[in-house]
């Protein structure tokens, strides 16, 4: 694997290993104890609460998928493989859409191993993905998806994966077993859960789009707007002071800051100069 270290501080060694794609689904949910007072009518009251977990964890390097899920295991499988499971594929797909930079993996450094949260894993696990996660409460009729925590931990150090083998044929017979006979198998509520979350991820997606399309049409709005304040200055009667307060009253907060030396260089500077300066700021 080609891996760098991208960054790091005392807690946190960042590799950015460009060859490998690191993804993972995450079920995080609250579930409330309750008490039952007799009475007319009949009231529960909450006591306490804990989390139940679920996760589907993924590795792509080349033609091999590793693949940790909770309570089964881990296996090293071809992508063909992958795309022949349907449950497999879809928590695949759907790690890639809750995932933002796939060649991110993050290293705990061993003092620090208490980040990887006990009640999800049973044995230390020293390297994460930064993904986002769904979230809610079990017993509630919707859940959502939270942003960006660092709850996804790989069972193996990822650069081994480079050389391991294929699971063998055997061993994976028996996951795929023991996989069978998950709740939301046996039960038969895959099917209904399947387009739930994937429409739950899906507005996510497109409400995180439409956040990054507000901040750039703004970004793009105060642009025009020095441009055109920038052509001003040539009229006739205009001055710096004059200049000044209409900036300050058309651009945004965030822009007035950004943009202020281009509006007090505007006299000196050649305009087509100062324009492309502008639209590269």
């Amino acid at each position: 694997m080609n891996g760098t270290i991208s960054s790091t501080n005392s807690l946190y060694d960042y590799h950015t290993i460009t060859n490998a794609e690191f993804s993972g689904v995450l079920d995080k949910l609250k579930v409330y104890g309750y008490t039952r007072t007799l009475g007319t009518p009949l009231e529960l009251t909450i006591t306490h609460f804990s989390y139940m977990y679920d996760y589907h964890i993924f590795i792509k390097f080349g033609d091999k998928i590793y693949m940790d899920v909770k309570g089964i295991g881990d296996v090293v499988i071809s992508f063909a493989e992958l795309q022949k499971n349907k449950f497999w594929k879809y928590y695949y797909d759907l790690s890639l859409m809750l995932t933002d930079n796939k060649h991110l993996v993050i290293k705990d450094l061993e003092y620090n191993s208490s980040f990887c949260d006990p009640y999800i894993y049973e044995e230390k696990r020293f390297w994460s993905i930064n993904t986002a996660y769904i979230g809610g409460s079990y017993d509630a009729k919707t859940k959502n998806v939270v942003e960006n925590e660092y709850n996804c931990y790989y069972k193996i150090n990822p650069y081994d994966l480079e050389n391991m083998k294929y699971t063998s044929q055997k061993d994976l017979n028996n996951f795929k077993t023991i996989y069978m006979s998950r709740y939301e198998v046996r039960s038969k509520i895959f099917n209904k859960k399947s387009i739930y979350y994937y429409n739950l991820v899906l507005d996510y997606l497109l409400s995180f789009m439409e956040k990054e399309l507000d901040e750039l049409s703004a970004i793009f709005e105060d642009k025009k707007n020095v441009i055109n304040l920038v052509a001003l200055n040539d009229k006739e009667g205009m001055n710096s002071d004059i200049l000044m307060a209409i900036y300050s009253y058309i651009v945004s907060p965030e822009g007035n800051i950004k943009y202020a030396k281009y509006i007090t260089k505007s006299e000196i500077c050649n305009r087509l100069e100062l324009v492309a300066q502008i639209i590269s700021a």
